[in-house]
């Protein structure tokens, strides 16, 4: 009898403290989202400020993922071309010193680069960011919610 009572007092505390738990692992992943996202920004605030108002993600009027990575990783000419860093002749950067992180939701640091005049509707999770390049805003792709209800791509 004793080891019934006991046993169903710590089956409610376990029922009680696994929600919570899991609420807590939620909102950790969004504070690593919100930090990820802070650091990205902040790179392409820098390198937007010293390329004469331009953002990264383009050289030679093409747009491309893997050249928004390579511009805020990379030292860059006023052009946006870029080389290792200390190469004379590319001054500025890099912005960011490690890869582009993981979206903590979806495990994905692939870049979905919309070049100016595209368009892009509701996040599908298919990449771990989303890059506007006309206006350098950088979002986390994820159709989730945070555990207060707010949509995860609004962080």
């Amino acid at each position: 009898m004793e080891i019934s009572v006991t046993a169903s007092i710590l089956l409610m505390l376990a029922g009680m403290a696994v929600p919570a738990f899991s609420d807590t692992i939620g909102d950790a992943e969004v504070a690593s989202a919100q930090s990820m996202l802070s650091r990205v920004r902040t790179g392409v605030d820098f390198y937007n400020l010293q390329h004469r108002d331009q953002f990264p993600g383009e050289v030679s009027n093409i747009w491309e993922a893997s050249t928004f990575d390579n511009q805020l990783r990379k030292s860059s000419d006023i052009d946006g071309n870029t080389a290792i860093q200390g190469t004379a002749g590319y001054p500025f950067g890099p912005y960011l010193t490690e890869p582009l992180p993981a979206n903590p939701f979806n495990d994905l640091a692939t870049v979905m680069l919309i070049a100016p005049g595209g368009s892009f509707s509701t996040p599908d999770d298919s990449t771990g960011w989303i890059y506007w390049a006309d206006t350098g805003a950088f979002k986390i792709n994820c159709s989730g919610n945070t555990s207060q209800g707010e949509a995860i791509y609004n962080l």
